[in-house]
């Protein structure tokens, strides 16, 4: 089978026995600072998600066939879809099942970006602070937001909400009626340089397998 990129969830991230994981964020700021003592900050370029992924004990041919798979990125030459295990469905549905199989887009993007309304529900479904949602946009290439819900909400009868507040902004060029995933929605990334641990074999497990990965929109 002739491997493709980015991977899918199915190649790398479904196969990940998390043991444990830091999501957190780059930012690309200019910073200086006043004789107030008032700090300036100017954003040169978008935030970028980042994560460090520690594996549990794996049986050898385990952690090999994993570290076989992330050396075929080719350090950060290739991208992979990483889905939080922390986030895997909405925090009020954490099975999918209320989620179940609803299309919901994009209704309204407001001018600042900052927040977004959505469609196509379930009706009262409800969104929490730090629920994740994925976007796929543009084409020639794909691009793809990774989004953090900072508000709850909740879906009228239409199965529409208000605007929701969103980390960070929607990114220019994602549309009304884009399609939004909420279930196992995923981070499109690559590893960091130098990062990647493969383990070291102890008795029947390998141990310490680990690696850094940032954002690649």
């Amino acid at each position: 089978m002739t491997v493709s990129y980015p991977y899918p969830l199915a190649v790398l991230s479904d196969r990940l026995n998390v043991q444990t994981i830091v999501w957190s964020i780059q930012r690309n700021d200019e910073l200086s600072g006043l004789g107030s003592g008032q700090i300036i900050q100017a954003e040169l370029a978008p935030p970028l998600w980042t994560g460090e992924v520690v594996l549990d004990l794996a049986y050898h041919d385990e952690a090999k066939q994993i570290a076989a798979i992330i050396r075929k990125l080719h350090g950060a030459q290739e991208a992979f879809f990483l889905c939080d295990p922390l986030s895997v469905y909405p925090q009020s549905d954490p099975s999918g099942v209320l989620l179940g199989s609803s299309v919901v887009q994009v209704d309204s993007i407001p001018s600042h970006r900052a927040s977004i309304a959505l469609k196509g529900l379930p009706a009262g479904y409800h969104l929490l602070p730090g629920d994740k949602m994925q976007i796929a946009y543009g084409a020639d290439p794909t691009r793809y937001a990774f989004l953090e819900i900072s508000e709850s909400a909740t879906a009228g009868g239409d199965g529409s909400t208000g605007f929701i507040g969103v980390f960070p902004h929607v990114p220019v060029g994602i549309g009304i009626n884009d399609v939004v995933t909420l279930a196992k929605p995923a981070c499109r990334c690559v590893i960091v340089p130098g990062s990647h641990n493969p383990g070291t074999g102890n008795g029947m497990f390998t141990e310490g397998a680990g690696f850094k990965v940032i954002q690649k929109k």
